[in-house]
């Protein structure tokens, strides 16, 4: 079975569409301890206590740069092997980095995203009076930005006491 390493359908965007969204991200100096990232999103995700819009703003919610990154290890791979001569064992040879490379990018994806989505969800039950499952329910019909959902919670939700809260730490004013 030639090929059997890399899945067709395991591939899912063109060539040069993952080398465009990569380019917008910053690339990583080699790390002997976490070798098989390439690029990053340069986002210092802003503290629990920040304001949810400021947080939306800086991209703590955004989409992780590792599915792009175990994308281009597809492509690198499949680009190193030849079906015509090589034999299993020569495709497992060439292929081994790279695939060790996806998958180790696939696992980061899936913790990072799982992560992302829950302080998300937690953020705007905790902002607003809604509960996570009214959050999740929402957020999976909405078809536009993340931004334009918080301010629709803005205007039509109530948000809770904890929200309109100042942000300010040590003894009250005297007055």
């Amino acid at each position: 079975m030639p090929f059997k390493f890399i899945r067709e359908d395991a591939i899912k965007m063109p060539r040069d569409v993952v080398e465009k969204r990569l380019a917008g991200y910053k690339q990583l100096n080699y790390n002997k301890f976490m070798w098989w990232r390439s690029h990053t999103d340069g986002v210092t995700p802003l503290g629990k206590r920040a304001p949810l819009k400021d947080r939306i703003i800086n991209g703590d919610f955004g989409p992780s740069t590792y599915f792009w990154q175990a994308q281009l290890a597809l492509h690198n791979a499949k680009e190193k092997v030849n079906l015509n001569t090589d034999d299993y064992q020569k495709q497992l040879e060439n292929l081994a980095v790279d695939l060790a490379r996806y998958k180790r990018l696939m696992e980061d994806y899936e913790k990072e995203e799982f992560g992302r989505l829950d302080a998300l969800y937690d953020a705007f039950a905790s902002y607003f009076q809604m509960t996570r499952s009214e959050v999740e329910d929402e957020l999976s019909n909405w078809n536009m930005d993340l931004l334009s959902y918080y301010n629709y919670c803005y205007e039509f939700k109530r948000t809770t006491p904890a929200a309109n809260r100042k942000s300010r730490r040590g003894r009250p004013r005297k007055t």
